[in-house]
């Protein structure tokens, strides 16, 4: 199964938690996780060879593999913060985001949806801006957003913060990465 597919997907429920934990394991970036599903068809059985294939590896011990317990425990918090985890191919992951080689196997969307299918312009900088530079931002997001893109910037303060509260109207992503 390529996870890039373009194709409509749904995982269910024990696959959502199965994708979780293999992103959640360590040593599974992206680009892992798309290997070992695609080499063995799904991320359960890929959870299976994780061990065997670390002792091959010539790991000194075991790699840390997320338990079904902190996989379920991680998706009910998302589900009360009104986080719904998507995959690839389902609605809600941005097509364009899902063609990368690095593309999250899984994506915390809260909020609009839609706002992840409009034509999108990220707007960064300076947590530290000045005065001068959070106007500008700010009016730059403004104008963007009133010429219909989705303003997407980070969760810091400074730039971005200007960014999103200029562009909250028209639609805005904060994007957060996590590096396993």
């Amino acid at each position: 199964m390529d996870t890039r597919s373009p194709t409509t997907t749904h995982l269910t429920d024990a696959q959502r938690i199965d994708w979780l934990r293999l992103i959640r394991s360590d040593h599974v970036g992206p680009r892992t996780f798309r290997s070992l599903v695609n080499h063995f068809g799904s991320a359960r059985t890929a959870l299976e060879r994780l061990p065997d294939l670390s002792r091959r590896g010539g790991a000194s011990r075991p790699a840390r593999i997320c338990s079904e317990e902190e996989a379920r425990a991680e998706l009910a918090a998302s589900e009360r913060l009104g986080v719904h985890l998507v995959s690839p191919g389902e609605d809600g992951y941005p097509p364009r985001l899902a063609v990368l080689d690095d593309a999250p196997p899984l994506l915390g969307v809260r909020g609009l949806r839609d706002a992840l299918m409009r034509p999108m312009i990220a707007i960064v900088g300076s947590r530290n801006a000045s005065g001068a530079g959070l106007k500008f931002a700010g009016q730059l997001a403004r104008d963007l957003s009133d010429a219909g893109f989705v303003i997407v910037s980070g969760l810091a303060r400074g730039i971005d913060q200007a960014a999103h509260r200029a562009s909250i109207n028209g639609g805005t992503v904060a994007m957060h990465g996590r590096r396993p």
